[in-house]
């Protein structure tokens, strides 16, 4: 089976200990003749940038622990920020705040973004088989359409490269977003463009980490 990977499976994999940890690793031990294909938007853009914003969490925390007056809103490393990542950066200096131990804490955060990071850089050079349709491929309208169901870029561009390419070659999509990536949004998005089911007449089966 060819298993086309959404990004959060890879995170999944890489943040040990994680709210779907076991059941992710336990699903990549048992790959044996499987394959794990991705595409070139999350191997090239959207990977690299969620890793930079972790790293600038990071960043932000230490200035915060060294110099506790420092307002983090005003670093320019800031504002590159999603705001979910502000709501977690935020999360974390609340908990250093009331440890005695802030630096020891800090510690520890670094070593698990460390051991992560290294994770992830396994699983894609090691585990993925094949990265598929370059971002210059992308089929605009079908990006387009998928965006105004879903309201998330990425996850537009990832599922329009997933339609594209098992075009070509039968793929299984495997995510954890039960809210966005399911059957009603793919039907919305090709009943109201009939141009595009007929372009794209064949649509992937999208299978949840969590039932996996």
């Amino acid at each position: 089976m060819n298993w086309f990977l959404d990004m959060c499976i890879v995170i999944f994999y890489a943040e040990v200990g994680g709210e779907h940890y076991q059941k992710t690793e336990t699903f990549v031990r048992n790959k044996k003749d499987n394959k794990f294909l991705i595409c070139y938007y999350i191997s090239k853009e959207n990977m690299p940038k969620w890793i930079k914003r972790q790293k600038i969490i990071l960043n932000l925390l230490k200035k915060k622990i060294d110099n506790p007056p420092f307002e983090i809103e005003k670093d320019p490393q800031y504002r590159e920020l999603y705001p979910k990542d502000a709501v977690k950066l935020k999360k974390i200096i609340m908990r250093i705040s009331l440890s005695k131990e802030s630096l020891g804490e800090y510690k520890l955060i670094r070593r698990n973004q460390e051991i992560m990071l290294r994770r992830i850089d396994f699983f894609i050079n090691k585990l993925i088989d094949k990265e598929v349709i370059p971002v210059n491929e992308v089929d605009f309208e079908l990006k387009s359409t998928l965006f105004t169901f879903l309201k998330n870029h990425s996850d537009a561009i990832t599922l329009a490269s997933g339609i594209q390419h098992h075009q070509q070659e039968e793929i299984t999509i495997l995510t954890g977003d039960k809210q966005d990536w399911n059957k009603n949004n793919l039907e919305w998005t090709f009943n109201s463009r009939p141009d595009l089911a007929k372009k794209y007449s064949k649509i992937p089966e999208i299978i949840y980490i969590q039932d996996a």
